[in-house]
């Protein structure tokens, strides 16, 4: 009884797992942009490719063992859908960095670890989502932490709109304008990925009740 029960849960793990490498990405990112140095770029961007790499190899592993699985604790095309959500996730986070190299920035724009920040914290948000996740069944339990990465998104659409809206008022350089805007908008997708988690969440709670 002790075993099934485990078993059945390897899959809430996984996703907390997961998860977790979004995080560290976003903790490398958090570190290295309150004192952006551009020479530094090639070596943030291996750092966070390193970690993204680490969780396809993760997910790989996660898609074996639910292959494999006859029965399984929630939907197997909700897992599948999941698991590949949250690895997009990762991806998002990946695609900042290597841009930020591509592009050759030799600053970044002011004020973007207010937008780091709230990437962080919308990341931090999913983590809680996940460590409840033995919850899917219980929506009262469940809704308060889908709300908080709810509540966040909405804040970070916020700053991006306020933040943007200032760039068009102010930037004379389009070439600047449009550095700057493309990477509030990376953040912005990180948000927006956390977001579409969360919804999926949401779903497969629903489909639990």
């Amino acid at each position: 009884m002790f075993k099934k029960k485990e078993k059945e849960n390897i899959f809430y793990k996984s996703f907390l797992e997961l998860a977790e490498y979004s995080r560290n990405a976003m903790a490398i990112i958090s570190e290295e942009f309150l004192h952006f140095d551009p020479s530094k770029a090639y070596d943030i961007k291996n750092q966070v490719h390193a970690i993204e790499h680490e969780a396809d190899q993760k997910k790989k592993e996660i898609e074996e063992i639910l292959s494999k699985e006859f029965i399984t604790p929630i939907d197997r095309e909700d897992i599948f859908i999941l698991i590949d959500e949250i690895d997009d996730l990762t991806d998002s986070i990946d695609e900042i960095t290597y841009m930020i190299y591509l592009r050759n920035y030799q600053e970044l724009p002011e004020n973007i670890n207010a937008f780091v920040q709230k990437a962080g914290e919308t990341i931090e948000a999913l983590m809680d989502v996940f460590q409840n996740f033995k919850y899917i069944e219980d929506k009262d339990k469940m809704m308060p932490f889908i709300d908080q990465v709810l509540e966040y998104e909405v804040e970070m659409d916020q700053l991006y709109e306020s933040h943007v809206h200032n760039l068009y008022v102010t930037e004379q350089d389009y070439a600047k304008l449009r550095s700057k805007e493309i990477l509030y908008t990376d953040f912005e997708n990180v948000s927006d990925k956390c977001r579409d988690i969360t919804k999926r969440v949401l779903i497969i709670l629903y489909k639990n009740l």
